[in-house]
């Protein structure tokens, strides 16, 4: 029984072994490609801006209210007060992102009315801990007393009733406490976070309670001698 040669084309043949290595690929890579973690670093907390009012609207969902609540005038203050509340939520956002970068607040306008320093510099400091408690505590001030103004102004031209306008007020003073919590602790250097050599500053607890030393010169010496 004579069994005929079947002559397979030389180009059929390079076909398909290139068909089965694609094949293979891709079912590896499907395979393999959720064993890894993948993390959007640049996208913590969803995009910062054009996804709703104030910017980086899912790390500040409560900033919707007020302006949702404030709604009906669009005025310089309104518009002053989103402006406000998006820096809070982007500072909020990009001091919980895992890629320790300036984004968010990169986007946020200078206002002289309620900015020490421009709030993405602010970050910067933040992200470095070089920024002074000092420069923190003003900056925060600063948002919390033009951001009260605000409020006040905004629901008198929309004529919101006085039990509305303490709700508001009381929302945007959570919303101000929670950023302000999360920035003095990730801005400021600890005796737990020292840098290179350089320590954060430390007192003794028992000596926290003892009054000033006020005579340099004359007066009751430190000795508790009096020359006089």
């Amino acid at each position: 029984m004579n069994i005929a040669k079947i002559h397979i084309p030389y180009n059929l043949t390079l076909n398909i072994i290139v068909s089965a290595v694609v094949i293979g690929l891709v079912i590896y890579f499907m395979l393999n490609v959720n064993k890894y973690k993948h993390v959007d670093e640049g996208f913590y907390g969803g995009i910062a801006c054009g996804s709703g009012n104030p910017d980086c609207l899912r790390t500040l969902p409560e900033g919707s209210q007020i302006l949702d609540a404030l709604h009906g005038v669009d005025s310089a203050d309104y518009r002053e007060l989103q402006l406000i509340l998006s820096k809070l939520g982007c500072l909020k956002k990009d001091l919980m992102s895992p890629s320790g970068i300036v984004e968010a607040t990169r986007y946020q306008a200078f206002e002289t009315a309620h900015d020490r320093i421009n709030v993405a510099e602010v970050c910067g400091m933040c992200l470095n801990q070089t920024i002074p408690s000092r420069d923190l505590d003003i900056v925060f001030a600063t948002w919390r007393d033009r951001g009260r103004i605000l409020i006040a102004k905004i629901s008198t031209d929309v004529k919101l009733k006085e039990e509305k306008v303490v709700q508001l007020e009381e929302l945007f003073n959570k919303i101000w406490e929670d950023v302000y919590d999360i920035s003095k602790s990730r801005c400021l250097k600890t005796l737990s976070t020292p840098s290179k050599g350089d320590v954060g500053s430390y007192e003794p607890e028992n000596s926290k309670n003892l009054r000033t030393y006020d005579y340099k010169y004359g007066g009751l010496s430190a000795s508790g001698w009096n020359t006089v």
